[in-house]
């Protein structure tokens, strides 16, 4: 008996040259001598390997044939073995098996043992085929089934208690072989990765190696794993399991976001809120029309600032937040000049909307279309659109008020496509920034509230239009309506007034200003009402005159209908307001039966009611109800241009008597 090395050189079939051994590495051919043994001091031998082969591996077999002791352990600080792990190939012959070995303060390893033929084990796996835990049975299940593939065979074993289809690899990711997954060629594969980074390393292994063996493959991470955890820590059960493998393998299907309802049954549903109370729905698109020279921009203009404020509109509560005016049709001058005005008459000052309200002038800009259409009807949001977002986004705006559509949207009005697909791109603004819309549109020519499609109403749920009185008495009269109003009663209106460049109620007005108003408003009543009269003996062809006898106007006209009861001497000062203006003339009507002249009263030659020839300044101050700020500072009559009958400043159109519920924002 030889010593522990030269034993060692013996059994591995070397050469003992009488200090140290040569022999075949494990594995290797009979000539090879790539691996040398001698004798220690300590009784342990010194193995060294020149051809690759493991040392470690080399010892653990000398242990496991009895040629060296076992390792020596203090007691109480052992390797234990934990799990012992049977691997078989194809035909279910056993071809080696993995140990699991765990000591208290160092990470657990295994060792590899194949059948020795005489009914034991030798260390290492030499020359035998590496195959899938639990292969058999992998074999055998239905190609229907999912195969789980976890990292280590105690996660497929608890898997496989389950009734499932599991595998793993031996030794983990560092020894992943490519051959493995020939034996999942075709089948649906679920990676269950462990919680760390190596385990996703693993996974994503995996995944790539069964694809490119034609099978399918799914990365299933399991939810409320602990750091490192994998699924036996995990607290699910088989259906559970289940559950989240059928929608991981479910096939990705793009549909409609559906609605949660079970998440509604434990919600108490909310109202609409508005941002102006029951006039512009708050996150929506409304569209806000009204025919030119109503003030649609000075409207939209004074919204702004009145949410800015924090203030109200016409008396309506509006909802604070910043606030964005973008108008395409009027400089900064004019808007400066119109928003110190404005501000005056909410009572704040422009200083004190600075950060809280944007005003964007795109006026003498290019290119300011939010979309263009391709030759298919697609829309494709233009560059513009993305600067909106963007200043939506860096002011903090909750409000924003286009002014108007017609330099936004350069595609066919007419076409549905179009102009739905315009409109939900403006509601893509409200739903992804969460701000409500105001888009002021004009009319068409036949007389609709807006032009184009009926698309534009069709594809908003709220539209309000801006109009002047249809008496047409007070020019600096306007009543605000709801059009379309899916979440608020259509039947209410606003009533108030273009003064001094803003927009105000006339209980706003002092009572001087609100006497001068109605006084004003009273004549040009009267003015129409003698143009009505004037009009219809002239198409009597009854000649009627400025000079005093039975023929003088005011004595014919106040025993007409058409007079509606004014009277004689209010007739009187009509008669003379229109001469003075310029409106009427006295002049040639006609030719009688003799062909002599009939003369009398006639409005001006050329000139429409409301255009008078000889003093234009003070006659278009009368008519000056619009947003031109230069034009109306070079007027010499601007309490004429406000004029006005004193109306309530919000009141309810006529309705039905059992239409008697309250709306919030609307006071009866």
């Amino acid at each position: 008996m030889g010593s522990p090395a030269e034993n060692i050189t013996r059994h591995f079939n070397g050469d003992w040259h009488g200090s140290y051994g040569s022999f075949p590495a494990p594995g290797h051919s009979k000539s090879d001598r790539g691996v040398t043994v001698k004798d220690n001091d300590d009784g342990d031998v010194v193995i060294n390997s020149f051809n690759g082969a493991d040392w470690r591996e080399i010892k653990e077999l000398c242990r496991a044939a009895g040629l060296l002791p076992p390792l020596r352990q203090a007691a109480g600080d052992q390797w234990r073995i934990t799990g012992t792990y049977h691997y078989y190939d194809a035909s279910g012959v056993e071809v080696y098996r993995t140990v699991r070995q765990e000591r208290a303060g160092h990470k657990k390893k295994f060792v590899a043992e194949r059948p020795n033929g005489r009914g034991g084990w030798v260390f290492g796996t030499n020359g035998i085929k590496r195959v899938l835990y639990r292969l058999p049975e992998l074999l055998a299940s239905s190609p229907d089934l999912p195969v789980y593939f976890v990292e280590g065979e105690r996660k497929a074993d608890k898997l496989a208690s389950w009734g499932l289809v599991a595998t793993t690899s031996p030794f983990g990711s560092k020894s992943w072989r490519d051959g493995y997954a020939a034996a999942l060629a075709g089948r649906t594969v679920v990676v269950l990765p462990d919680n760390d980074s190596p385990g996703r390393e693993y996974a994503e292994k995996v995944r790539a190696a069964v694809e490119a063996a034609g099978g399918r493959a799914v990365i299933l991470e399991l939810e409320g794993l602990p750091a490192g955890g994998d699924i036996v820590d995990w607290r699910g059960t088989a259906d559970d399991l289940s559950r989240l493998t059928n929608a991981a393998l479910r096939p990705s299907v793009e549909m409609f976001p559906v609605a949660d309802l079970a998440a509604w049954a434990e919600q108490e549903p909310e109202p609409k809120s508005f941002r102006m109370d029951g006039v512009i729905p708050d996150g929506e698109v409304t569209l806000f029309t009204g025919p030119g020279g109503t003030n649609k921009s000075t409207f939209g203009l004074q919204l702004c600032a009145a949410s800015a404020a924090g203030r109200k509109m016409l008396g309506v509560a509006v909802q604070p937040g910043n606030a964005l005016y973008v108008t395409a049709e009027d400089e900064d001058r004019e808007n400066h000049w119109r928003l110190r005005k404005i501000a005056s008459a909410i009572g704040t000052s422009v200083d004190k909307l600075a950060g809280k309200l944007a005003v964007v002038s795109l006026r003498g800009r290019l290119n300011n279309e939010l979309a263009t259409f391709d030759s298919e009807g697609r829309l494709h949001p233009a560059p513009a659109y993305t600067l909106l977002r963007s200043t939506i986004t860096e002011t903090g705006t909750k409000l924003v008020v286009l002014d108007n559509v017609g330099h936004l949207f350069i595609g066919n009005e007419n076409d549905r496509g179009q102009v739905t697909g315009f409109i939900n791109l403006l509601y893509q603004l409200c739903r992804e920034l969460g701000v409500t819309v105001v888009l002021i549109a004009h009319p068409n020519k036949v007389g609709d509230s807006y032009s184009g499609s009926t698309a534009w109403l069709n594809a908003v749920r709220s539209q309000i239009v801006l109009k002047r009185p249809d008496d047409g008495h007070d020019p600096d009269a306007r009543i605000l309506t709801l059009g379309k109003a899916n979440y608020a009663r259509p039947d209410q209106q606003i009533v108030f007034r273009w003064h001094d460049f803003a927009l105000v109620l006339d209980s706003d007005l002092s009572d001087e200003l609100r006497g001068e108003v109605a006084a004003i408003a009273r004549d040009n009543s009267d003015d129409a009402v003698f143009l009505a009269c004037l009009a219809e003996r002239t198409r009597q062809r009854r000649a009627v005159s400025e000079k005093t006898g039975r023929n003088l106007a005011p004595v014919v006209f106040a025993t007409m209908p058409e007079a509606r009861g004014v009277s004689k001497d209010r007739l009187e000062r009509a008669m003379d307001r229109l001469f003075r203006t310029g409106r009427i003339e006295r002049a040639e009507l006609w030719r009688g039966a003799d062909r002599k002249a009939v003369f009398g009263l006639r409005e001006t030659a050329g000139e429409g009611a409301g255009n008078g020839a000889e003093n234009g300044a003070e006659t278009r101050c009368v008519n000056a109800g619009n947003d031109s700020a230069e034009t109306c500072r070079t007027h010499t009559l601007p309490l004429q241009g406000n004029a006005g009958a004193a109306l309530s400043g919000l009141a309810p159109a006529p309705q039905a008597p059992d239409e008697t519920a309250p709306i919030k924002g609307w006071d009866a």
